[in-house]
């Protein structure tokens, strides 16, 4: 019977679980370990929709005090500088999705030259807007598609103070052994003497992932025959006379790819390379040159892949050290969400009492939403075409598709079509979709046997369409600057229910 639990680590992904357990299991004991000699990794942080959903719908945190607190960014998606043509954006609202009454044909047979306004969160983003504006009058429309950028320094500060108002004990000290018997742990004890025994413990202990990997001795699956990067040199600069974008933007580079992500004061970038291909000192030169206004860097060194157990006896690992990837899809938050909401539900389902059963068929889950990322990760290197550089061309020839194989071939032979997408992915766990793998192949102008499918007529109904929505989000769209004023100002009332708390 699970009823007290020790967290080893106090970033975001501890605490995050923390705020989880006590939320959804408020009669649960948490104690949470801090180590006062590691600091929190300073990097911005990029997410999907998920994010603000589990926020203020899983967990039912007041948006209006977050937004004026943590001030995140507003997030519609991603600019990808990709492929073998223009930039295309990849949107959070599921565009090749949608059906025009002027066509029975899937609308990703109609825009296989460009993504710009195939809807209008792609139309608001080709304009850097992020909300068109209220009927009723110039405040936003908020719709549920969009995504948070958020300062690691906002963030954990705020999440350590709502725990404490949830009853998370938070424990500074530095780990210096585990007690262990059998496949469980009994207590683990801190450098300065003290000893903490609990029924279950939670490793949120980052790369160093000293409960699951170091402890219990859990082997690590590399990723690197697909994810071939291995560093990232990382810097950033105040905002000037910058417009806050609404989307993150991915820039391929020489030897792997550059984030942008956008804060009300402050740009982030990194550049995430491969050191076989790239020294740090030339990574540093490219990256400054792309960004001459970019101050103080430093480089982040880390190993793509996943444990090969997640949940092990009553050791849970959650955020980095369970597994990483490199961010080129934002799914480090939404990776711990997940794993808060699979953890908080085994134990409520199971009354604190979780069998075998249910800790293997959670754990496979988990593997599999890992090696899901690892896939459509594959996906964006193995078909973009921009450069030529020896890194890219490894890239063409080398890197492993895995799961991936059988999208990338029923693509090629059908085109962008979702028919058949319970069978290529569970979109039920699949959290990116066969919509999604399409956008990309689509935006990449990765070729297929159908590509002549749309008649004429159809063609001139998909070129109104998309110049009806970019009209309409030049026209009565708002910027970021604009939504946030609104949404920050304590006199902004959201909606009952709008994050509506799921159960």
């Amino acid at each position: 019977m699970v009823k007290d639990i020790v967290i080893l680590g106090g970033g975001t992904a501890g605490f995050m679980m923390a705020i989880s357990l006590r939320t959804r299991l408020p009669e649960m004991r948490v104690r949470l370990v801090r180590s006062p000699t590691i600091g929190i990794i300073g990097v911005g942080e990029g997410s999907t929709t998920d994010l603000p959903a589990f926020f203020h719908g899983y967990l039912g945190i007041p948006p209006d005090e977050f937004y004026r607190e943590v001030k995140p960014s507003l997030k519609l998606g991603i600019k990808f500088i990709w492929g073998s043509g223009d930039a295309y954006h990849y949107g959070f609202s599921g565009a090749l999705r949608q059906h025009i009454q002027e066509t029975a044909l899937p609308v990703g047979f109609l825009c296989d030259k460009t993504l710009s306004g195939a809807d209008m969160s792609s139309a608001l983003m080709e304009h850097g807007k992020v909300f068109l504006q209220h009927a009723e009058g110039r405040w936003p429309d908020v719709r549920h598609t969009v995504g948070y950028h958020i300062e690691n320094a906002e963030l954990v500060p705020w999440l350590e103070k709502h725990a404490a108002r949830l009853g998370v004990e938070v424990i500074d000290g530095d780990l210096a052994s585990v007690v262990r018997k059998g496949d469980s742990i009994t207590s683990i004890h801190l450098a300065d003497g003290h000893e903490l025994a609990a029924d279950f413990f939670v490793d949120a202990s980052g790369f160093r992932s000293e409960l699951l990997g170091k402890a219990m001795g859990v082997p690590f699956v590399s990723y690197a025959d697909s994810l071939i990067c291995d560093r990232a040199v990382v810097g950033g600069w105040v905002r000037t006379d910058e417009p806050i974008l609404p989307y993150t933007t991915a820039e391929t580079m020489d030897a792997g790819w550059a984030w942008q992500i956008e804060h009300p004061g402050r740009i982030n970038r990194g550049y995430v390379y491969c050191s076989k291909f790239i020294t740090d000192a030339a990574a540093e030169a490219e990256f400054r040159a792309k960004n001459p206004k970019v101050g103080p860097t430093r480089v982040v060194p880390f190993v793509p892949g996943r444990y090969a157990q997640q949940w092990v006896g009553n050791v849970y690992a959650v955020g980095n050290s369970s597994g990483f990837v490199e961010p080129l899809e934002a799914t480090s938050l939404l990776v711990i969400a997940h794993e808060c909401r699979f953890l908080c539900g085994a134990l409520a389902e199971s009354g604190g009492e979780v069998g075998p059963e249910l800790r293997s068929s959670i754990d496979r889950t988990l593997g599999r939403l890992w090696d899901e990322i690892r896939d459509f990760l594959a996906v964006h290197y193995r078909f973009n075409r921009r450069l030529n550089t020896p890194f890219w061309k490894h890239c063409h020839k080398h890197v492993a598709l895995h799961g991936a194989q059988r999208w990338v071939d029923f693509y090629g032979e059908n085109g962008p079509t979702l028919v058949a997408e319970t069978d290529l992915l569970a979109p039920v766990q699949s959290v990116f979709h066969l919509e999604g793998v399409w956008t990309h192949l689509v935006g990449m102008q990765v070729p297929h046997a159908r590509a002549e499918r749309a008649t004429a007529a159809e063609r001139a109904a998909w070129a109104n369409h998309t110049a009806s929505n970019l009209a309409q989000a030049k026209t009565h769209g708002l910027t970021v600057e604009e939504t946030l004023a609104v949404l920050q100002d304590p006199r902004w009332t959201w909606t009952p229910g709008f994050y509506a708390l799921r159960r």
